[in-house]
């Protein structure tokens, strides 16, 4: 499911229920880190297979799974729907360029699909593009109001999204044309979530979306004319929107209704058949649809006419339904050929005028007869004498109107009029929301426009009376609202209201509000506007998110070329600050080539490692030492290139040469623990905690704790953890750990939330920028997860199947991360708590085998000595009975073991005479193996080598081999 993670990452950024975002966390880590690379193909593969199930959605859906895979580059874009493209394009767009001079390093940003755009995120195919007009707006806002109808937890902002459509498309008229495709599936998606009552309104916007486009909309109304099954009648304002789409549906195909006309007719034959009310008000409704349809009713009038004749019953009938009734067949006798249903007419005409109770229903009756003589001419003359009694006996002297087409008919002169066109009563609503939309002019493109209030912005963007923390969110959103409203842009101008609610449409419309707004403003204004934000960055209270907004700003208009006049030392330290790693690389990059120090080759290296850039990192580093030989190296280079052991003989060399240092203690710890060289790195800790170096304790608590569990000793994890600082980013995970080997769950459930809440800042920052640079933030739900089993595996001793389920999910979410030896080695680390080593063999042969191909040779040797150890103790107790699960495979390894084990310690080893070893005469054989893959070169000596002779797992044996 490669959208999920979408929607989770909006509902961290735009939820603003704690406990939902804590579930969000939860269920990320319960996903499991999956490989970014893997995540990636995912959803394009997923995207593809979408657009080709279903085009007409197709974009609309990218929309929704763009987020999980870019979601840095859509806000850097402001959500620029041309700049999309599908994995194929941009394979063959990455092909073709290969032939070709490629871009300066210096100015690419380092995104998910770095080769598919190019300079400043511009997309490769949108050169000589203007970001920033209102044809862009409207497109960016369209899609932005998509997202919000394609995603069903916002289903409460749908009616206002749609709304926004209307307003939006009101003065763009045939303007709208490149979007329908699109807004009309949308809004049936989101008439198909909603509840029942809010149906109507979905009908009625359907029905102003087709009053606007008219002809425009004919491909896309497929879908819309299912909406009229006779068995879906709904509520009386349902059924009275239904009719009012009909009418205008009507009028927008202008004469080309007869191939729905069965689809339509039978609902208002329906609607007119249930209709139990005592004012009719259905009935009532339907008939002026009947009107607007009788030019395209010849054929159906069996069905119609009956029905239209049983109305004119005064008896059974309201009087407003009669002469609305008689109102109807005079234009469908007007339109099409009624003479098989004439005398059936004429003789109800009659009857109703014998009784009618008024003169104006007498004279409606006569003018539907007049109308009748039109159409039948000299045949009408077999009816005139009866209509001619009728109307002595009721007193009716004479119908001037009637007594004329009589004098025509007898002298052949009578000439059928063309029926009188009918108009939907929507119109005039269509005509309202148009009318609605604020316009103080027209632009050339047809769009209306307004002025800014620059009082208003300046009111908005003010600073003064922000001091508080939890006051710049609020400060942020009536910034960005009131850029809406004073907008240009009638597009953006029509999501104002709903932007105020929406966090997240907020966000997509910034930067294009922003930017319409600045490129009217005068310039001591635009000057202001930029010293509010930089004195908003500048804040140490500013949360993370607005810094982000900050700075996907100046990307946007440094990608219109119009740069935002924030200097680039400032830009790059607002990235550093919300940890845009990609953001703080590209702004480093441009500083280089403008001034080029020392201080920014480290942040070079760091950045690109950081970002898994490694052949860059070292890359910049040989740059460096080709171009300025003069620059010194520096142990922070190798550092940042995680090049451990070349850095520590440095660290190592500088305290011969100048003796202990606080700065020297701490890199060699870093450099030992990377290297999990524990041996070396245990006796260091005994000479810090001896002495009273406080400073060099708190700093190098943090490691100490990470060694002490990789080593198992619970007592020194928990003094390490007292003197871990209270700010340290890892004191709530650690005390969540301590209290799950204390088996004290609800104290460890407690550290976990606190845990959550510590990250949460840094992981919705992260996931913005995209989803690779919040790997780590990502793995760490997961580890917060996996803890929170670890306690439900521990509370569920006797539930095997909760166990089971618990492990399997544990190996599948495995098998779907990053091949990290770092991250298998802690996710080993904690499962082993309550999952022996040796008894997931599995896993823990994939992880020395990974530990053995990137050449980690001492921690693959760590974890077959975990693995024997933990064989040893197993077999010990297999053989003394305390195993559960006592099955004959194991009954025959525990009794080999103990037989090597007792045999083993009758033997004088090492052996002089290569008699009487493990194997017989092949313990030479033995001996020179162990002694050549033996990591202490001690030869049979080794524990390690002695423990492997009594190993039963032929796995554990080979790897170790």
């Amino acid at each position: 499911y490669p959208q999920l993670f979408a929607m989770l990452a909006d509902i961290l950024k735009s939820q603003t229920d704690s406990r939902m975002r804590v579930e969000a966390m939860r269920t990320i880590g319960a996903l499991g880190a999956i490989d970014p690379h893997r995540f990636k193909d995912a959803a394009a593969a997923a995207n593809a297979s979408s657009a080709a199930a279903n085009p007409a959605a197709a974009a609309a859906t990218t929309v929704a799974a763009a987020a999980a895979t870019n979601a840095a580059n859509s806000a850097h874009r402001g959500g620029n729907p041309q700049a999309r493209r599908d994995d194929a394009q941009a394979k063959k767009k990455k092909k073709a360029r290969h032939g070709r001079p490629q871009p300066n390093a210096m100015t690419v940003f380092h995104g998910e699909e770095q080769p598919a755009r190019l300079i400043g995120d511009i997309p490769s195919d949108s050169y000589g593009t203007s970001f920033s007009g209102n044809e862009y707006y409207t497109e960016v806002s369209v899609d932005a109001l998509l997202r919000i109808l394609h995603d069903r937890s916002d289903t409460k902002y749908h009616k206002e999204a749609a709304q926004a459509l209307i307003f939006m498309f009101a003065p763009l008229q045939t303007g709208c044309r490149p979007f329908l495709k699109t807004v009309v599936p949308a809004i049936l998606r989101a008439m198909d979530a909603a509840a029942a009552g809010d149906r109507e309104f979905y009908i009625i916007t359907l029905g102003r979306l087709v009053s606007i486009a008219r002809q425009l909309i004919r491909p896309y109304l497929q879908p819309v004319f299912r909406l009229f099954a006779a068995d879906a009648l709904g509520s009386e304002r349902q059924q009275t929107a239904s009719i009012e789409l009909i009418e205008v549906l009507a009028e927008a195909l202008s004469g080309d209704f007869g191939p729905h006309i069965a689809t339509v007719l039978p609902f208002l034959i329906a609607v007119i058949d249930r209709d139990g009310s005592e004012q009719h008000q259905p009935t009532l409704r339907a008939l002026p649809a009947l009107q607007i349809l009788s030019p395209s009713l010849e054929g159906y009038l069996f069905l119609v006419m009956p029905r239209l004749i049983a109305l004119l019953d005064i008896a059974t009938t309201p009087i407003g339904v009669v002469e609305a009734a008689l109102k109807c067949i005079s234009s469908i006798v007007a339109a099409v050929n009624s003479g098989s249903f004439a005398s059936r007419i004429v003789l109800t005409l009659v009857r109703l005028l014998q009784c009618s109770p008024t003169q104006a229903l007498q004279t409606a009756a006569i003018d539907v007869l007049c109308t009748l003589m039109e159409q039948l001419q000299d045949e009408f003359t077999l009816f005139m004498p009866t209509i001619s009694a009728a109307m002595k006996k009721r007193g009716v002297a004479d119908h001037p109107r009637y007594e004329r087409y009589s004098r025509l008919l007898f002298s052949g002169r009578l000439v059928p009029k063309d029926p009188q066109r009918v108009l939907p009563q929507m119109q005039g609503d269509a005509g309202q929301t148009a009318a609605s939309a604020p316009a103080l002019g027209q632009s050339g493109d047809g769009l209306a426009k307004q002025d800014v209030d620059v009082m208003q912005l300046r009111r908005a963007w003010s600073t003064k009376q922000q001091m508080t923390k939890d006051g710049w969110a609020p400060w942020m959103r009536g910034f960005t609202c009131e850029l809406l409203m004073q907008s240009p842009s009638p597009a953006l101008r029509a999501c104002s209201n709903l932007a105020g609610d929406h966090p997240r449409l907020r966000s997509d419309l910034f930067n294009a509000a922003f930017v319409s707004c600045w490129t009217v403003l005068p310039g001591q204004y635009q000057q202001e506007i930029i010293e509010s934000l930089q004195s908003v960055a500048s804040n140490a209270d500013v949360p993370a998110d607005i810094l982000q907004t900050i700075l996907g700003l100046a990307g946007y208009m440094e990608r219109d070329e119009k740069q935002i006049p924030i200097d680039l030392k400032r830009l790059g330290d607002y990235a550093d600050r919300c940890h845009a790693l990609a953001k703080e690389l590209h702004y480093k990059e441009a500083e280089w080539t403008l001034e080029k120090n020392y201080e920014t080759i480290e942040k070079l290296i760091e950045l690109n490692q950081n970002l898994d850039l490694h052949d860059s990192a070292i890359g910049m580093l040989d740059y460096v030492r080709k171009e300025q030989p003069d620059v010194q190296e520096s142990v922070e280079w190798y550092l940042r290139l995680q090049q451990w052991d070349k850095a520590l003989v440095i660290f190592q060399r500088q305290e011969v040469e100048r003796g202990p240092s606080y700065e020297n203690t701490k890199g060699q710890i870093r450099c030992l623990f990377e290297m999990s060289d524990w041996e070396a790195l245990a006796p260091i800790y005994e000479r810090i905690w001896s002495g009273s170096d406080q400073q060099l304790q708190m700093a190098s608590a943090n490691i100490g704790m990470s060694m002490a569990w990789a080593m198992g000793d619970i007592d020194r994890m928990e003094s390490y953890l007292l003197t871990l600082p209270n700010k340290s980013r890892d004191k709530s995970f650690c005390r969540a750990l301590l209290a799950v080997y204390r088996s004290n769950f609800d104290e460890a459930a407690k550290f976990i939330g606190d845990a959550r809440e510590e990250m949460e800042g840094d992981l919705v920052s992260h996931i913005t920028e995209s989803y690779s640079r919040g790997y780590a933030q990502v793995f760490r739900c997961q580890m917060l997860t996996e803890l929170e089993e670890v306690v439900a595996y521990k509370t569920a001793p006797d539930d095997k199947e909760r166990q089971a389920a618990i492990v399997s999910a544990w190996r599948q979410r495995l098998g779907g991360i990053q091949q990290d030896v770092g991250m298998w080695q802690k996710l080993l680390r904690l499962r082993s708590m309550v999952l022996r080593p040796i008894l997931d063999l599995d896993t823990w042969i994939k992880y020395v085998n990974m530990s053995r191909k990137s050449g980690q040779m001492r921690i693959a040797r760590d974890a077959i000595a975990q693995l024997l150890d933990d064989e040893a103790l197993y077999m010990e107790e297999a053989n003394r009975g305390e195993v559960e699960a006592m099955t004959p495979k194991l009954v025959a390894q525990a009794q080999e073991y103990a037989r090597l084990k007792a045999e083993l310690a009758r033997q004088q080893y090492p052996s002089q005479n290569g008699s009487g070893g493990v194997g017989g005469g092949g313990q030479s054989a033995w001996e020179s193996r162990t002694r050549r893959f033996s990591t202490n070169n001690v030869g049979g000596s080794a524990p390690l080598d002695m423990a492997i002779r009594l190993s039963q797992q032929p796995a554990l044996v080979y790897m170790y081999l």
